[in-house]
């Protein structure tokens, strides 16, 4: 029998080490898909005293087989488990591009959204891996999912460990963009799939998360409505033309002031690239980090390019430009100057109080000029820490 160098070289090996030769070994896992942080995960203290990494997963089924996920851990360096995502939980926490019901199609795509909380004296892991527990079948004569064949070389039920990343820098410490009573962290963080949340977007071919910690502020009125009377109407709105300050020093790097007022309660119109956030600015606040003020009223921003600003200096008014279908200021931190080719960054505010958070499913009757209903968790004095989603907080 005539050998090829390439074969004729292992055949030696493998005569040479028969006892102990394999393909892969215990540790190595054809797992069919692949996956990969998007970019590592930044501690952050969120109100409720817990230091929370939020991240995200890319899963990737390069295969002609169907595999459906069925556990996602965060895991430390030890294997632990931090975090764990299964059943609908998981299903409500990752978005499944080609597939359903957690089920990825072949060459479908998933991202899931993490949320490793920690306690507050819990020692930060030096990095953290993705331990994927899934179910795989082939694809049947109908190209639907099928059981593996009783020969197949590889078991349905399977779990591997991988997607491995380092832990981030701390959050940045900024003041208060606004003052008052009664704002609400509308989209924010950390452990739903929010708007801002569930935002990734591929910018030259690169993906991207840059609203991971934003946060959309609108504003209650003594008796607790986000507007009165007509809500297509700008000054139905109390808090509609609200000072913006600026939270952190920090020069101006980025800036628009062209969009005009948008109609609330209806779609927002003529909405492109250029103009989605509206009239905005984004100011370069150092060590990489850049905050980004947006939907500001036109004509209302005090500052022009290469300014530098200070901490605490008005810097705009709040408005309703861009993509937006009620007042309110979208503020996020993130790092680069570009509102959409950045990841977000996490941040803390350095002093806010804290009435509580709405109860569920009362985002739809404000959004209808309903009434505020208000639950105690969270409740009481924060310092550097973040809001967390729909938290009701005062800044004075």
């Amino acid at each position: 029998m005539r050998f090829s160098p390439i074969f004729a070289g292992m055949a030696v090996f493998l005569a040479a080490s028969a006892a102990s030769a394999q393909s892969l070994k215990s540790n190595e896992i054809l797992s069919t898909v692949t996956v990969q942080p998007v970019s590592e995960p930044n501690p952050v203290a969120g109100a409720d005293g817990r230091v929370h990494l939020a991240y995200e997963l890319l899963v990737d089924n390069p295969t002609s087989l169907f595999v459906r996920l069925d556990k996602v851990e965060a895991v430390d360096e030890a294997g632990r488990s931090l975090f764990a995502l299964e059943a609908d939980r998981l299903a409500k926490m990752m978005q499944l591009y080609g597939g359903s019901d957690r089920m990825m199609s072949p060459g479908g795509t998933a991202i899931v959204f993490m949320d490793v909380s920690l306690s507050g004296s819990d020692k930060l892991p030096g990095k953290v891996s993705a331990r994927i527990t899934a179910f795989r079948q082939h694809a049947g004569p109908d190209g639907k999912p099928a059981p593996l064949p009783a020969d197949a070389p590889v078991p349905a039920n399977y779990t591997f460990t991988g997607g491995a990343t380092a832990i981030g820098r701390p959050a940045v410490v900024v003041e208060p963009p606004l003052r008052g009573k009664g704002w609400i962290a509308a989209n924010g963080c950390c452990d739903a799939v929010t708007s801002h949340r569930g935002a990734t977007m591929a910018v030259n071919g690169l993906l991207r998360v840059p609203e991971r910690f934003a946060i959309d502020w609108l504003k209650l009125d003594a008796d607790g409505h986000v507007f009165t009377g007509d809500g297509t109407r700008l000054e139905s709105y109390a808090y509609y033309g609200a000072e913006i300050y600026a939270a952190a020093d920090g020069t101006v790097v980025n800036l628009y002031d062209d969009s005009d007022e948008q109609v609330p309660s209806q779609p927002a119109r003529g909405i492109t690239t250029e103009n989605i956030g509206g009239n905005m600015l984004v100011t370069d606040i150092g060590n990489g980090a850049f905050a980004f003020y947006a939907h500001l009223q036109r004509g209302s921003l005090k500052v022009k390019l290469g300014d530098h600003v200070k901490a605490g200096q008005v810097i705009g008014l709040l408005g309703n430009t861009g993509n937006s279908t009620a007042p309110h200021l979208h503020f996020h931190v993130m790092d680069g100057p570009s509102p959409l080719d950045a990841n977000g960054l996490p941040y803390v505010f350095t002093r806010f109080s804290s009435q509580g958070v709405l109860a569920p499913g009362n985002e739809d009757a404000l959004e209808q000029g309903g009434e505020a209903r208000i639950e105690p968790r969270l409740k009481g004095e924060h310092v550097n820490q973040l809001p967390l989603n729909d938290e009701v907080v005062d800044f004075e």
